[in-house]
């Protein structure tokens, strides 16, 4: 029998056939210049993929199969060894088996982690409630309609006795008017972040991009580390709230300002501190009445660029801490140079202390970093941190 037919018998390829004689487990005759495999062959194949399936590894198969070709069948089970071979085989297939089992167990833990959303886990916590009132009347607000969950109120409606003005809870978050229907759905291309921000940014940026991360996890542990009241304004850098939000005390109030992205609520929910409100509205038309000792502003170049200023209604007490988020480019651009981000702080009462910087790194104009600016081609940017101080 030829290699091609003899390949074909026994569902392996030729290349296969070949390893196994290279390796003196199969051992056909040759006929001039090619194999010639006969039934003896045929036993010793199946022996081979029985025994592979078996676990067995190709080295431990020698002995075995040499001696399957020198006794008969009847007198070869008599070899006691080759029962020891497989009982301890059996052993080692049973302590592997466990092993795996072990490993899905891991992975049915990670798998539930990527469940369907079934709906917002976190709400406003019940111990917040008595510190909201009515902004115009200054009374306390009363909880209509309520959804509860372990404590925290994922919908319902906050109003006034007194003016009847009223406050809307939905999906754990806050605002002024109703808040319409979320389709966590809707972006699928959120499931690819990963792969697409590899795709389209180099190594050296994206290693330049996580220093950043931990850098500003280490800024916001110290510069908050004694805050009772913490504000986040913004969603522009969506990546780096993770950081932010992993460094914030946990026993401290978190307040995030939000105007149509949910992505911080819908992603980072497992790390809030125990009191986070999440709210759409004014903070002058808000129901409650903060001074934050630490902030982190995500959205100065996104403000300026939409013609927004940084929000007057916000309340620091002295000396708070206010971390700034700034991208540096390196050409002519739409976004606000150092030096004006710097003086334009300064005016509005800021005094500078600090500030970290990447190296400068080629964004690509594919990536999804600083999609609000509108860029033709590669450009040269630095990220950084800017730490202020308040004078309240």
């Amino acid at each position: 029998m030829k290699i091609g037919e003899f390949a074909k018998k026994h569902n392996v390829t030729i290349d296969t056939i070949r390893h196994y004689i290279s390796e003196g487990l199969l051992t056909p005759l040759r006929e001039n210049t090619q194999y010639n495999f006969s039934e003896i062959d045929d036993d010793v194949l199946d022996s081979i993929l029985l025994l592979k399936n078996m676990n067995f590894k190709l080295e431990e198969m020698r002995a075995f199969l040499l001696f399957q070709t020198m006794y008969t069948n009847g007198s070869f089970k008599r070899l006691g060894s080759f029962k020891e071979n497989f009982l301890e085989k059996l052993k080692e297939n049973k302590e592997e088996i466990k092993r795996l089992e072990k490993m899905n167990e891991l992975i049915e833990k990670k798998l539930d982690d990527y469940t369907d959303f079934n709906g917002f886990r976190r709400g406003i916590a019940l111990s917040m409630l008595s510190e909201f009132a009515c902004p115009d009347c200054n009374e306390a607000l009363e909880l209509e309609k309520p959804e509860l969950k372990h404590n925290e109120i994922i919908s319902g409606e906050l109003v006034c006795p007194k003016c009847k003005k009223r406050f809307y809870i939905r999906y754990g978050m806050l605002s002024d008017c109703p808040i319409d229907d979320i389709d966590c759905h809707a972006d699928d291309e959120i499931s690819n972040m990963a792969d697409t921000y590899l795709e389209h940014n180099d190594d050296n940026y994206i290693l330049n991009t996580r220093e950043l991360f931990q850098k500003a996890a280490d800024i916001v542990r110290e510069n908050a580390k004694n805050a009772k009241n913490v504000y986040i304004d913004g969603e522009s850098v969506g990546f780096l709230n993770s950081a932010i939000l992993r460094s914030i005390p946990k026993d401290a109030r978190l307040y995030v300002s939000l105007r149509d992205n949910v992505t911080i609520k819908y992603y980072l929910e497992d790390v809030f501190p125990k009191e986070t409100l999440i709210y759409a509205l004014k903070k002058e038309k808000a129901p409650f009445k903060e001074n934050f000792d630490y902030a982190f502003m995500e959205d100065y170049d996104i403000n300026y660029l939409y013609k927004r200023d940084i929000p007057k209604d916000i309340l620091f007490t002295k000396d708070a801490k206010v971390d700034f988020f700034k991208a540096i480019v390196d050409k002519s651009s739409s976004l606000p140079g150092e030096a004006f981000f710097l003086n334009d702080l300064k005016e509005k009462g800021f005094l500078r202390e600090s500030a970290f910087l990447t190296k400068k790194i080629v964004r690509k104009k594919e990536s999804m970093d600083l999609s609000m600016v509108d860029e033709n081609e590669d450009i040269y940017v630095q990220y950084g941190i800017y730490t202020f101080k308040t004078l309240g």
